[in-house]
């Protein structure tokens, strides 16, 4: 792998270590750099890791690198390994106490790793979080404000698990010893490997706290396929079978939400891919077998044939 560091010889070993995944992200990475420019806490370093791709990224960086004084790091994958394994690479880079998250097309307010680091300073927890801003990449404008409410952070297990509360990974700061202690980000899950860290963190004990602000921009872009949605929606239960037994999960739920994303990946794919559907539904039935839902969605995908089943790995 290719790595390129321009570190001033007056930077110090930062307190923070910022992480940007990058796979063609030319178009928007020099605003996301701006934005970490901005901060009003400067003891930071920035780490991209540029995943195979053959874009404008490194030129970026470089550009980057010669107007701050803070430490940037460029890295490359000679091939593309996926946004688990180029997080993992940033991580191990990363020479900071807290290493944080920020996607190569996502922003941050000036304020936001201040809030961050004030709120660890409070308590001693593994994880630091923000609310997230959502805004139209055409428009510019704010769609949606998703900050956690007070049962959320009361029942943090519960609101990851049911998806009422999601923590995007450019809102989260995470100690860099966590990993070592807890292990890299896992790959077992393309989709939702995020959510996966902060139930590992809170399942072996760690303190996962609110930074109290929406200081983190998160760019919408176009709908999602419904291909895509569906491969979300079997990670998501993927996700809730492997939590099923942690006592912090009520009994009610284990088998309930992991049986409700599979339907409604069933139901995403019937169109589409109507074999695909089948198989997910199954899945969906295994965990609820009398839940007419889920029967009557298995019932219109066995009346339909059509395409090849493409997420047979993650259901095999």
């Amino acid at each position: 792998m290719l790595r390129e560091r321009h570190t001033p010889s007056s930077a110090p070993i930062p307190l923070v270590s910022v992480c940007i995944p990058a796979y063609h992200a030319d178009r928007y990475l020099e605003a996301t750099l701006r934005s970490i420019a901005a901060q009003t806490f400067t003891d930071w370093e920035v780490i991209v890791t540029e995943d195979g791709s053959n874009d404008r990224t490194e030129e970026i960086v470089r550009s980057f690198a010669a107007s701050v004084r803070q430490s940037v790091l460029f890295e490359r994958h000679e091939r593309n390994q996926g946004l688990p394994a180029t997080r993992n690479s940033g991580i191990a880079s990363a020479r900071g106490e807290w290493v944080a998250f920020l996607d190569s097309d996502d922003l941050w307010r000036p304020e936001h790793l201040g809030m961050m680091l004030t709120a660890a300073s409070h308590t001693r927890c593994e994880m630091v979080f923000s609310g997230t801003e959502w805004f139209d990449d055409a428009s510019g404008q704010t769609v949606l404000k998703s900050v956690p409410s007070r049962e959320d952070l009361s029942h943090l297990p519960v609101a990851l698990f049911t998806g009422r509360l999601s923590i995007l990974p450019s809102s989260a700061m995470i100690r860099r010893s966590s990993f070592t202690k807890l292990g890299a980000v896992s790959t077992e899950y393309p989709h939702v490997n995020d959510t996966e860290y902060w139930l590992r963190i809170l399942r072996n004990g760690g303190r996962i706290v609110y930074s109290g602000g929406a200081t983190c921009l998160y760019r919408k872009h176009g709908a999602a396929m419904s291909k895509r949605v569906a491969e979300l929606l079997v990670d998501s239960a993927r996700l809730c079978e492997q939590y099923a037994n942690w006592d912090a999960i009520p009994s009610r739920l284990r088998r309930q939400r992991p049986a409700n994303l599979y339907r409604w990946a069933a139901r995403t794919l019937l169109r589409e891919d109507p074999a695909m559907a089948r198989r997910v539904i199954v899945q969906a039935v295994r965990l609820q077998p009398f839940n007419a839902k889920n029967l009557g969605i298995w019932a219109k995908a066995a009346l339909q044939r059509r395409k090849t089943p493409r997420l047979q790995a993650h259901l095999a």
